[in-house]
């Protein structure tokens, strides 16, 4: 092979790889571009309790927070997880955790229907306990920082019902989510609460 052959295959071979680098060097710049991924915590603000009260989602008491996002007008997954929680917090409240290490928020994603009143009413038919449990809602700026800093999509659809994620959150002593569960079906008592007991003995 004469040295004007050898030097065109490598410049083919050059030709050939050079794509390839160049896509390589443009993927690694993007992919250390990219913002780090932010957990998931409650922000530090203050919602609105049932009595009007200021309720600082600050958690001095450094409980496990069980965190979940409703509205009372919703037809199935929203009722279906209160209930569900309402029989957690059950066995919680005869290890005597309910508020004493572990704490319930049920935030309202609709404050301009949800007024404290018909969140009494939510809270009576469904047979919450306030042991431990508070239930809160905000202006609805407020309940957008809620949500975003969740990661928790709501969003009003034409037939006056709100589309949003199906999630609930376990929060630890530091506002920081821990894990996610589902809601309605999806919500499995006996698994939070095993979830929940495991993180206080190793706490």
């Amino acid at each position: 092979m004469t040295a004007a052959s050898t030097t065109a295959l490598r410049i083919r071979r050059l030709l050939i790889f050079l794509p390839i680098l160049v896509f390589l060097i443009l993927l690694s710049s993007w992919f250390f571009g990219q913002p780090k991924n932010v957990q998931a915590a409650l922000p530090d603000i203050s919602l609105e309790a049932l009595d009007g009260s200021a309720f600082p989602l600050t958690n001095e008491k450094k409980n496990l927070r069980l965190v979940e996002l409703i509205y009372t007008r919703c037809p199935d997954v929203c009722p279906t997880t209160t209930v569900r929680m309402v029989q957690l917090q059950k066995r919680l409240m005869e290890e005597n955790l309910m508020g004493n290490g572990i704490e319930f928020l049920t935030v309202t994603i609709d404050p301009v229907n949800d007024t404290p009143e018909v969140l009494r009413k939510y809270a009576q038919n469904i047979g919450i306990d306030p042991q431990g449990w508070v239930i809160l809602r905000g202006d609805e700026e407020t309940i957008k920082t809620v949500t975003r800093s969740l990661g928790f999509f709501a969003n009003q659809t034409e037939d006056g019902f709100i589309s949003h994620t199906t999630s609930t959150y376990l929060v630890d002593e530091n506002n920081v989510v821990l894990r996610k569960f589902g809601m309605g079906e999806d919500f499995d008592p006996d698994e939070i609460y095993e979830e929940l007991i495991n993180l206080k003995q190793k706490g």
